[in-house]
């Protein structure tokens, strides 16, 4: 599968939604209302099926555990490295974050299905039931913190508040709880669900598009910089050094890197946007990711399938 015929959609729907909040259509009013059913419903059902679906493989949890999670603590620390800068303010920092440490999961699917037939998916499903929590707990918290909230929260029982009843904090623990006492949602239900759910990605990509500002593009090229590398480059190659170093078996290794190697995930937008982040930022910095992950990805799956 070439890389370029998985990416070019992405594109396509980012740049449709782009025209279309240019040339107001439906019209203006119109995408606050999208973004916020986005948030509320769409991401939040996402995540929920893709937890409660994925299998609970214990002697694969911990493994994968290290292998994602390590290089993200280290990538989004390094985000910090930002504030030596008195062109970075606390807002787009959160942006950074959110860019350093998130993945695109759907990509990221895509491609192991491809590179690793047998066993990849299912493998992705256990990093999914690490990383979605970790990425939805940290980037909240973040948010909460750094963010341009009309009632900043800055106590710790506030932060903590503001993720307990976060939507998407709330989805990634319904579906757990579900997943590790077996509980089941009615087929019909679950169906429902699952194509909602669907629908998030599409919607997601024309907010982001709708987001854009090309006059101010590379308003703040620093923090597009940091927050690319930190994600694009220093992920994946602490991510390879891992497997090195820890003898990882072939499949693991391979699927780990290129989930690692995967641009952030469109609900990066979503969520500054709802939360009093920089937004125009974060789109700045999804978008770019997107074209830059055109050129990092081939290398990476050349690392990858040699490794």
């Amino acid at each position: 599968m070439n890389i370029i015929d998985i990416l070019i959609p992405l594109y396509l729907l980012i740049t449709l939604g782009f025209f279309l909040k240019k040339y107001q259509f439906p019209s203006n009013e119109f995408w606050p209302g999208m973004e916020k059913m986005i948030y509320f419903i769409l991401f939040p059902i996402l995540v929920f099926v893709a937890i409660l679906k994925a299998p609970m493989d214990i002697s694969l949890f911990g493994k994968l555990a290290i292998l994602t999670l390590i290089p993200a603590v280290i990538s989004a620390l390094l985000q910090y490295v930002g504030f030596l800068s008195p062109s970075i303010s606390r807002a787009t920092f959160s942006s950074m974050f959110q860019g350093a440490v998130r993945n695109n999961t759907t990509i990221s699917l895509i491609i192991v299905a491809w590179l690793v037939p047998d066993t990849g998916l299912a493998m992705i499903a256990v990093i999914v039931l690490i990383m979605v929590p970790f990425n939805n707990i940290t980037s909240v918290l973040v948010l909460l913190r750094y963010g341009k909230n009309e009632n900043p929260q800055n106590n710790s029982a506030s932060l903590w508040m503001g993720v307990i009843k976060n939507p998407l904090i709330i989805a990634s623990a319904s579906g757990l709880v579900l997943n590790v006492f077996g509980l089941k949602l009615p087929d019909p239900l679950l169906n429902t669900a699952d194509f909602l759910g669907r629908s998030a990605l599409p919607f997601g990509l024309l907010a982001v598009g709708a987001g854009l500002k090309f006059g101010s593009f590379f308003d703040n090229k620093l923090a597009i910089l940091l927050s690319s590398m930190g994600k694009l480059v220093v992920t994946p190659a602490l991510t390879y050094a891992l497997c090195i170093m820890l003898n990882i078996e072939t499949d693991i290794a391979k699927v780990v890197i290129i989930f690692s190697a995967m641009p952030t995930a469109i609900s990066s937008y979503i969520l500054a946007k709802q939360m009093g982040g920089d937004a125009d930022g974060m789109a700045q910095i999804i978008t770019f990711q997107i074209i830059a992950a055109a050129l990092t990805l081939p290398v990476i799956l050349l690392i990858a399938q040699s490794y």
